[in-house]
């Protein structure tokens, strides 16, 4: 039999050693410490000594320190999913537990030694264990350490056994097991011999030899080569190492050597090997027993949370006071957060349900403009071809999608692009309505498409009209996915456009280009400057997208990796970007502005035509209440910087990627696909409420004022954690969504506001899980995928602020308390009674 030892390193101040992994086969091997298993998928088989234990997902397994075992998937290659959880016993013994000299029985599979509400309770500290370490969560060191503490009193108490009397384990040996230790330490390095080990321990190597062979049953050169061997395996499985490099860089001679122990052992050569069982990697970590965290199996964990989860008390900050003077001098302010809505796809507007929505939000909130794409989609017929190579254009669906946006009181804000396929020079294409991103086949048709498109608009409404409307050209054309020529070709097409639309009206406003804050996409911004230079060329209005974006700092790339284009699917495939800190996405804003300077001669418009929190659209944490907060903080953190800001989207009718069945599947939407405003929605609609002139701007908070009147929004703004961030979502289900949240709190304010005088009427509406969040009214009713009209019309109520009203008279002075839970916003109006 062979078997190995298996050193176990902790991070320092940190007794516990916690990962995921996927279990194919593992040979005998044993560790100092105590291990806890917890199958989270698939099914596999443990071996100690001649007993074999059988386990299925969801139960657990206790291996003793110093305990021969071996471990079997019964699931497909690579399926197996466990969680391992090592503890040292060395942190134990200083406190006065020697888990060395006990030995413990814990396999969930025997129902009479091990009670349910036990093994909840086990998955639960783990779970929890593993929360604080991928998510670095405050003070977890010594979080970790209480939670190793409590495993080790329910260890103690229900499941520790007597020792066996027939123990007869090579680790009975302490001075075998140093032995054991130092080969396994140095066994890679080419010519350890024998004698060397015998000189380590001060021992005749003749003596040495038939100890060893004794104790362990096979020679020490055997089992040497096996140390190699088993350390080989992982260098085989995942690189493209040639056997040769494998052969020498784990110790042996050379491939031959290697290829004899190999065949003895693994009954099979090394190239066998690495056909039957070559192991995918993912950003430098193997898919083996040893590879950290899936997402899948995390998924499966973190289940095991919501016990917390759903009867947690949520920590009480210390109330904060603040002052505001309202004698203080003011400053008018513009609402630019309601300046710009934007859509996904232009032909929605044709689409009653659509139409009924953009009049509800425009009736109830009012943007003055509104974005979106495929202007020139092909299901809008706008350029034909004929048999015979002629061709025309046709603008009637264009007309009735126009007419509808005005008849809703909000002007276009029209994006030039995409190209329609039959004008394309490629098959390049993005989006499930198939938007193609090429030049142009023929330039002149593009340019006479764009005259007759414009010389169409100011016929049918009017050049005055046109005159107050804004044209983008195009979308994010750094990004392969929205333009596949070349640079070049995009900047002459831009020229081209320019002079098209210029030489009919000068005054038409032309901007772009929607750029999106990417570090390796400055030089676009730079060249283009020179271009337009050179040309005398200049945008009437700069445009730019925001998400809370930024660099991953702990990818490295794989020179030997190269992802195509054509391969992602969603940003989450992007390995090198997480979703950024608390501040990032304000500090983006802020870049760009910089950076835009060199597109402008003089001071121009700056507009953002799309913002949120996370590019993908099926994103679970857009339907919740968190989105409230983070509009909130956003809007007022840097509406006063820029002309106009477009939150993506305003519905979740969406058409980009396949349509989700759930209501709340996680879509940009303010509201669902059939209308039921979320959270987020309110956000604008109190953002729309306030005054226009500012008073103060304070942390979580802005205080405005309008004639007599003042208004004041405040929200209590959480961040999510580190796992979300990197796009694991495996703590996020349809039904459990705050989760990802780890500092989660109540706020209570205090607002003193000197020189009020009178009676007024304080108007609160708040939105919180409780009230004006239809995401959790829908969990609350079991969270049904299909909705008829009656649930649907029942969570349109549900998702109504709250509101509180209480007159009061004020003598130069009021205090306003007021708490908040976690991710609510309050829009707190005083009106003036007389």
């Amino acid at each position: 039999m062979q078997y190995q030892y298996e050193q176990i390193n902790y991070q320092a101040d940190l007794p516990v050693n916690i990962f995921t992994q996927t279990v194919e086969r593992f040979p005998y091997h044993w560790h100092e410490d105590t291990e806890i298993l917890l199958i989270l998928d698939g099914e596999l088989e443990i071996r100690i000594d001649q007993e074999r234990y059988r386990l299925e997902s969801g139960d657990i397994f206790l291996v003793n320190g110093n305990e021969l075992h071996f471990i079997d998937s019964y699931t497909d290659y690579g399926k197996t999913q466990v969680l391992a959880m090592q503890m040292d016993s060395r942190y134990l013994k200083n406190l006065g537990i020697d888990m060395e000299q006990k030995r413990f029985y814990l396999n969930s599979r025997d129902e009479k030694n091990t009670p349910k509400g036990m093994m909840d309770d086990l998955k639960y500290i783990l779970a929890n264990m593993m929360d604080l370490i991928i998510n670095k969560k405050s003070h977890y060191q010594l979080k970790m350490k209480k939670w190793l503490l409590e495993l080790a009193v329910i260890l103690l108490e229900h499941f520790e056994v007597q020792h066996r009397t027939d123990d007869a384990q090579p680790d009975h040996d302490k001075r075998l097991l140093e032995i054991l230790k130092y080969m396994n330490k140095n066994c890679m390095k080419a010519g350890l011999s024998l004698q060397d080990i015998a000189d380590a321990f001060t021992l005749n190597p003749q003596y040495l030899s038939r100890y060893f062979k004794a104790k362990v049953g096979v020679s020490f050169k055997k089992k040497l080569d096996n140390m190699r061997l088993n350390k080989s395996l992982v260098a085989l499985q995942t690189t493209d190492q040639t056997v040769t490099e494998i052969a020498l860089q784990y110790g042996f001679p050379d491939s031959k050597a290697y290829y004899r122990v190999f065949k003895e052992v693994i009954g099979a050569t090394p190239k066998e090997f690495r056909d039957a069982f070559k192991v995918e990697v993912e950003n430098n970590i193997a898919k083996d027993y040893l590879s950290i965290n899936s997402s899948e199996s995390l998924a499966n964990l973190f289940k095991y949370l919501q016990r917390e989860r759903n009867n947690q008390e949520v920590y009480k900050q210390k109330s904060r006071s603040v002052m505001v003077d309202l004698a203080q001098s003011k400053r008018p302010i513009y609402h630019t957060f309601t300046n710009l809505l934007t859509f996904g796809y232009a032909p929605l507007a044709l689409r009653n349900d659509f139409n009924l929505q953009l009049t509800q939000i425009q009736k109830e909130i009012g943007f003055k403009y509104v974005r979106f794409h495929g202007i020139f989609a092909d299901q809008l017929h706008v350029y034909n071809e004929n048999a015979d190579g002629s061709y025309y254009f046709n603008f009637n669906n264009i007309n009735v999608i126009l007419d509808n946006l005005l008849e809703a009181n909000v002007k276009p804000f029209i994006e030039i692009g995409f190209m329609p396929k039959e004008l394309a020079s490629t098959e390049h294409k993005i989006f499930v309505w198939e938007a193609y991103v090429s030049p142009p086949k023929q330039m002149e048709r593009w340019k006479e498409l764009m005259e007759a498109f414009v010389r169409h608009l100011i016929n049918r409404y009017g050049l005055d009209e046109i005159r107050t409307w804004y044209f983008e050209f195009w979308n994010e054309p750094e990004v392969p996915f929205f333009w596949r020529g070349t640079k070049e070709e995009f900047f002459t097409l831009f020229a081209e456009t320019h002079k098209s639309i210029k030489s009919i009206d000068s005054k038409i406003k032309l901007g772009g280009f929607s750029s999106i804050n990417f570090v390796k996409y400055q030089s676009w911004i730079d060249d283009f400057h020179r271009f337009t230079a050179k040309k005398d060329i200049d945008l009437d209005f700069f445009t730019f997208h925001v998400y809370n974006l930024s660099r991953n700092p702990n990818f490295e790339p794989q020179a030997h990796k190269k992802t195509s284009v054509d391969d992602i699917q969603s940003v989450t495939d992007f390995k090198s970007i997480m979703i950024g800190d608390e501040q990032n996405l304000t500090s983006n804003i802020d870049s760009v502005l910089e950076k835009s300077n060199a597109f402008h001669k003089d001071t121009k418009e700056v507009w953002i035509t799309e913002w949120n929190g996370n590019s993908d659209s099926k994103d679970l944490l857009h339907d919740t209440c968190y989105m409230a907060a983070f509009i909130a903080k956003t809007a007022i953190e840097n509406f006063e910087k820029v002309n106009g800001m477009g939150y993506w989207t305003f519905t979740d009718l969406f058409e980009e990627f396949s349509q989700e069945m759930s209501p709340f599947h996680g879509g940009f939407g303010l509201m669902t696909y059939n209308g039921v405003k979320k959270a987020g929605y309110h956000a604008f609609y109190f953002l729309s409420q306030l005054g226009n002139e500012l008073i103060a701007k304070r942390e979580d908070m802005i205080v405005t004022k309008r004639g007599e009147d003042y208004q004041i929004i405040i929200y209590n703004y959480s961040h999510p954690n580190y796992l979300y961030r990197s796009f694991d979502y495996s703590q996020l289900s349809q039904e459990s969504r705050y989760s990802v949240f780890d500092d989660e709190k109540v706020q209570a304010f205090q607002v003193t506001l000197n020189g009020m005088n009178g009676d007024y009427r304080i108007k609160k509406q708040y939105v919180n899980r409780e009230q004006g969040s239809s995401y959790d009214s829908w969990v609350d009713i079991g969270a049904p995928i299909d909705l008829d009209d009656e649930t649907v019309g029942y969570l349109k109520g549900k998702a109504e602020p709250g509101i509180k009203i209480e007159d009061i008279n004020a003598n130069q002075s009021y205090t306003l308390i007021t708490e908040l839970q976690p991710h609510e916003i309050q829009f707190i109006e005083f009106k003036k009674r007389y």
